[in-house]
Order: structure tokens, then C-alpha cells, then sequence
């Protein structure tokens, strides 16, 4: 059976028209991947608030030495940028290039962190238990 050529015409720029889009969306995501740098100084900013949020006021609250080695660990915290954190990041993170994303995989002490690069955002992946 022979397809009329109206119907031909018409569907031609459909096709090609989802075709550019997908094409152009690959493109744009392979561009806007966030390199390594920019999954370690977001992962360091995570962490140091996370400690400073949640781990320092309740180390803080207990009495003794250890409350006096965790002000002063806070302190340092707060007042200088986490490049120590940065640096650890750096060395236990592996960085797997999907072309259109980047997987980041972060061996920390307590577990294993899985993040995806996609479209310049880093999107943590909750995939361990």
C-alpha cells in the first residue's frame, strides 16, 4: 500500500525537527558536565555545613575535653574555606565520563557517595543502603 505524499510531507518535519532537538539537548549536556573542580568544591561545601550544621553543636553540648578540641576544630571550620576537605575529595573521588553526564563516586570513611553531573548540576544519587 502506497503512503500518500501529504502524509510523507508532513511527518518528514516532525522526525527531523525531535531529531535536532535530541541532537541539540546531547550537545548542551556534554558541554555543561561540571568537571571534577566543581564536584570537589560542592562536595566540600556539603560536608563543611553539614559538620558545622549538625556535628558541631551537638559535640559542643557535651562537657570535657573533647568539646574543647571540637571548638576549636569548629572555629577553623568556620573561618577558613574547606580545601582540606577539597583535597580529600580529590583523592578518593573517581570521576567516570558518560559523555552526556559525569558520574562522580566518593569513598568516604562511613560509606560509599555516588553523584551524577548532568546539565551543570550535581545531583546526589541515593543508591546504597
Amino acid at each position: 500500500m502506497k503512503v500518500p505524499l501529504v502524509s510523507q510531507v508532513i511527518a518528514r518535519p516532525l522526525w527531523w525537527g525531535g531529531g535536532a532537538f535530541l541532537a541539540l539537548t546531547l550537545t548542551v549536556a556534554c558541554f555543561t558536565n561540571p568537571t571534577p573542580a566543581d564536584y570537589q568544591q560542592h562536595a566540600a561545601t556539603e560536608i563543611n555545613t553539614f559538620l558545622l550544621t549538625q556535628v558541631c553543636p551537638e559535640i559542643l553540648k557535651r562537657d570535657g575535653a573533647i568539646a574543647m578540641l571540637a571548638l576549636e576544630f569548629c572555629e577553623q571550620l568556620e573561618s577558613r574555606p574547606a580545601e582540606a576537605i577539597e583535597r580529600y575529595i580529590s583523592y578518593n573521588t573517581q570521576v567516570y565520563n558518560l559523555g552526556v553526564a559525569t558520574l562522580f563516586v566518593t569513598e568516604l570513611p562511613i560509606q560509599r557517595v555516588w553523584s551524577l553531573g548532568l546539565f551543570g548540576q550535581i545531583i546526589p544519587l541515593n543508591l546504597e543502603k
